[in-house]
């Protein structure tokens, strides 16, 4: 496999800024029957972003990346299983590196760790659809100290914000940006350690409010 710095169409920096998770070595690609015997089918997900930066796909990198990141987020705070989250089997796309439970979700056969992957078909990808290049995914951790025996874990994913949900994060995210603004905005103008004492609308409105206001000088909002 080739280094995630490898020099590919242009994308040296990006490659370099994206410094897999060595993590994800710990989520295995389960391999179809006839790939078993492939010596180039990546065996993790660690593998499989370092092809996808091999072959010039670091937008599929980065998904594969951030999915990681998701999930062991997840983990990291100790999910109690009563939030809401997305429970089952993960898989990746080789089309597009989307890393997460098949669309389908919780009724899809293959999702329970249980089910016997030999004679179910991995997918769809729940992000661009593709039903051939699919790969079923086994999330594993270490049970003792020595590293020989794992346990499978679940693939956990939060799931997608509603059209409404969608909403109010866009509207917040520009409320948020609009004060951002107007903070930059207000220190150029009156300087780190003396803020404007008039709301933004009033400056706006009337432009001589602030100077007459700290030098006393008579004025009148009409």
């Amino acid at each position: 496999m080739a280094e995630a710095g490898q020099e590919i169409s242009g994308e040296v920096l990006r490659e370099v800024e994206l410094k897999i998770d060595i993590r994800s070595a710990t989520i295995l690609v389960i391999p179809k029957s006839d790939e078993i015997q492939d010596k180039n089918m990546p065996r993790n997900l660690h593998n499989a972003a370092e092809l996808f930066l091999r072959v010039g796909m670091v937008d599929a990198a980065e998904n594969v990346k951030r999915n990681v990141a998701d999930l062991l987020d997840i983990y990291s705070n100790d999910p109690d299983g009563k939030s809401n989250f997305h429970v089952g089997r993960g898989v990746v796309c080789w089309a597009c590196g989307h890393c997460g439970i098949p669309k389908g979700g919780a009724n899809q056969k293959g999702n329970n760790i249980k089910d016997d992957l030999d004679k179910i078909t991995p997918g769809p990808c729940n992000k661009c659809g593709e039903t051939e290049q699919v790969n079923w995914l086994k999330v594993t951790q270490p049970v003792d100290a020595t590293n020989t025996k794992k346990e499978e874990l679940p693939w956990i994913e939060t799931p997608p914000l509603s059209e409404e949900e969608m909403k109010k994060k866009k509207e917040a995210q520009l409320l948020a940006k609009r004060k951002e603004v107007e903070e930059q905005i207000e220190y150029l103008l009156y300087g780190k350690e003396e803020k404007s004492i008039l709301p933004v609308a009033t400056r706006n409105a009337h432009p001589n409010a602030e100077y007459c206001l700290r030098n006393s000088v008579p004025f009148q909002m009409h």
